[in-house]
């Protein structure tokens, strides 16, 4: 099975779209100490049907931190329906080029273990309906390979209850939204 027919299996966590063919290492999920300087954040805890703290705050972590251009690292459990509890690593950090992105890091309890994507930009969703923990937090309502078209502007100040973040590459989702 391929790599991205085994992450399409992790219901509610996360549908990627690879950088890699999982044989990426994890380098910062096995050793953090290149990133001195980031500021940390969680062991988070996201959960498939219910709206967690965890959720919410990783919301704002990665929203804080990409649109202030602020290095940062934040660790998340993942429960899955079939696949267990999947480590999952972000960095926001510039690239090479000085673009600032997202790198993501999986560490699955299944092969390929790590597999590694990049987002090159967050949007904000806003939420239908935010005292709804199924499916208005925690489950994607538009099509898989498009940004929804009601976004929040970068400058509106909202909790990270009420929106849900996006990771995009060239214009595309590559995750379902957190």
């Amino acid at each position: 099975m391929k790599p991205l027919a085994l992450l399409t299996a992790l219901v509610g966590a996360l549908t990627l779209v690879p950088t890699n063919d999982g044989d990426d290492t994890c380098r910062y999920m096995k050793s953090r100490k290149d990133l001195s300087g980031y500021e940390s954040g969680g062991p988070y805890t996201l959960d498939h049907f219910r709206l967690t703290r965890g959720r919410s705050d990783l919301r704002g972590f990665l929203w804080k931190h990409w649109h202030e251009h602020k290095k940062g690292v934040a660790e998340a459990e993942v429960g899955t329906v079939d696949r267990g509890t999947v480590k999952v690593l972000y960095l926001v950090q510039p690239d090479a080029q000085g673009l600032w992105g997202v790198d993501v890091e999986l560490d699955r309890p299944m092969d390929p273990p790590c597999m590694t994507f990049h987002a090159d930009s967050l949007v904000r969703v806003p939420i239908a309906n935010p005292k709804e923990d199924y499916p208005s937090q925690t489950i994607g309502l538009w099509p898989p390979d498009r940004i929804p078209q009601k976004r929040l502007a970068d400058s509106d100040l909202m909790d990270s209850t009420l929106y849900r973040v996006v990771l995009v590459r060239k214009n595309k989702p590559v995750s379902d939204a957190i």
